[in-house]
């Protein structure tokens, strides 16, 4: 792998992981709107392929629980990215000094 492309993905992962980490964080400081997008879906699941039943005994996606280990995975995504980024540079380093 070209380290310029280890590096791309790793700053890309991270800018995942932080847009991950934003939205898990705008849904714990507004849960009125997450349960909002949870019943507009219910909404459009009983017109569509679910039965009325399976609606009523499923369970929200995006409660605090679900946001709190969004914003876990998050974190953690972030922490791994950052080290492939630091071992990007290292290696890069590396191999600068190993020319000069």
């Amino acid at each position: 792998m070209d380290i310029s492309n280890a590096l791309a993905a790793g700053v890309q992962g991270m800018q995942r992981a932080s847009q991950q980490v934003t939205e898990a964080s705008a849904e714990l400081a507004n849960p009125q709107q997450s349960n909002a997008r949870w019943q507009q879906a219910q909404t459009e699941s009983v017109n569509g392929s679910e039965t009325a039943s399976e609606t009523l005994n499923s369970v929200p996606a995006n409660t605090a629980t679900d946001s709190l280990v969004s914003l876990a995975q998050g974190e953690q995504t972030f922490e791994a990215n950052t080290r492939s980024v630091e071992t990007a540079d290292e290696v890069l380093g590396t191999l600068i000094d190993t020319k000069v």
